[in-house]
């Protein structure tokens, strides 16, 4: 009898598949990326504001401001209810993106607000929120503040700050520690991508994985749309890596180098 020498992929294996996998989607190795630098996945779109999902408490609690606590809202999926397996996203508060209105808050208040504006958006980095808010004795989850004085404007998705773990966020794949893990496709399957997407994703070497990713590479999607951009475009925060339109443009996921 023959004996069975497949094992499954150690972390550090894993973590090389992945790698790899991730330059064929992007058409560009993960390691011609800076090494050095920040990343991070974004979640925004239209449905959050029509939702007014943006407006949530959930998103200012002083625990989550701090990034002690991390925010998770059934309503925000990565993929359409119904899909299979449907990955809930778990969000860092801390280190996401709000827009507050200065003139629904007192004058001192709005005085340090302005300051802490970066020039691209007018946003405000979740943790300097919640520092500011602590500083000032205000309470952003409060009923009592006037309608409009903030909303979320881009959720980071959890993950450390490292391109793979970005990209694994971005894809659902960051509790996934080896290919057995790797949830069913989320709708066609690699073979029945075309184009530039499909050359793209049969470099995956790994079955499900390839499969699986399929969705994330094909620019026709209707779940998550890959928008093939030139490399490094300047996008509002930092150089983009990757762009995806999810359910038809209602929302859309980003993974950018982060220079704020």
């Amino acid at each position: 009898m023959t004996q069975d020498t497949t094992r499954p992929a150690a972390p550090d294996d894993w973590e090389a598949v992945l790698a790899h996998s991730f330059g064929q989607v992007l058409g560009r190795p993960l390691s011609a990326y800076d090494p050095a630098a920040r990343y991070g996945a974004y979640f925004s779109g239209n449905f959050i504001l029509e939702s007014e999902l943006d407006r949530d408490p959930v998103w200012v609690g002083g625990a989550a401001l701090a990034g002690k606590e991390p925010v998770v809202t059934a309503h925000l999926l990565l993929t359409p209810p119904g899909d299979l397996d449907a990955t809930e996203l778990v969000f860092d508060a801390s280190r996401s993106y709000f827009l507050v209105e200065p003139a629904k808050f007192p004058d001192a208040f709005a005085d340090d607000l302005v300051a802490l504006s970066p020039s691209w958006t007018g946003a405000v980095l979740g943790a300097d929120l919640g520092r500011l808010a602590d500083r000032h004795g205000l309470d952003l989850a409060s009923a009592d503040l006037p309608g409009g004085a903030w909303r979320l404007w881009e959720g980071r998705i959890a993950s450390a700050d490292t391109l793979l773990d970005a990209l694994r966020a971005a894809t659902g794949l960051l509790g996934v520690t080896g290919p057995d893990g790797v949830p069913a496709g989320l709708g066609d399957s690699a073979d029945e991508v075309d184009g530039e997407a499909h050359d793209r994703i049969a470099a995956v070497e790994d079955d499900r994985l390839r499969d699986y990713l399929a969705a994330f590479c094909d620019p026709e999607s209707h779940d998550l749309a890959l928008c093939l951009y030139e490399m490094e475009e300047e996008q509002d925060g930092g150089p983009l890596v990757a762009r995806w339109d999810g359910s038809v443009d209602q929302y859309e996921v980003v993974v950018r180098r982060i220079d704020a």
